[in-house]
């Protein structure tokens, strides 16, 4: 399928549509498929579910700017709304189909609170042994992606370096 072909197609569409770009060798596109099946069954008349074979279109893949799969891509009149890169839990996925079938955009999935701390907690013992290790700089900096992987949504310079970053890649 061209690019041209996939947009006359997505434009022609009369309801909201998620396009799973997925390859028969991808264990997390497997891990999905079951989970998707099923909330399309649930959003029946709703919400379609278009398949596209990676392998077989990748030129489509490399105009749509897709590096990873699985990809999974929620248009609205015809306009992409969201994109999910990786396999997700189910509770993302309900909530995509959730907000397509109702004309909205899904929630943003944040870490609990527990999981922050965990996060922080884990990252603060590895740190510590680092430096009780004669300052073993591998610790040092595992411990602290750790911490920072627990408040990244949080922290404001980290957000206007991914939204330069995202500025950048839809040139």
């Amino acid at each position: 399928m061209t690019n041209a072909e996939f947009q006359l197609k997505i434009l022609q569409t009369g309801q909201p549509v998620i396009v799973d770009f997925w390859a028969t060798w991808c264990g997390p596109c497997r891990m999905t498929k079951p989970i998707l099946e099923k909330l399309t069954q649930e959003h029946a008349g709703r919400v379609d579910l278009w398949e596209i074979n990676a392998d077989e279109n990748p030129d489509l893949l490399r105009q749509l700017k897709i590096y990873g799969i699985p990809t999974l891509i929620g248009y609205n009149d015809g306009k992409e709304i969201m994109r999910y890169v990786g396999a997700k839990p189910r509770n993302e996925l309900k909530s995509l189909f959730e907000a397509l079938s109702t004309g909205g955009l899904p929630t943003a999935h944040r870490l609990s609170n527990r999981d922050r701390f965990i996060r922080l907690l884990a990252g603060s013992m590895v740190v510590g042994m680092g430096w009780i290790s004669h300052h073993s700089w591998f610790l040092l900096v595992a411990g602290g992606m750790v911490m920072f992987s627990a408040v990244y949504d949080r922290c404001p310079v980290w957000k206007a370096i991914t939204t330069q970053f995202k500025k950048i890649a839809a040139k």
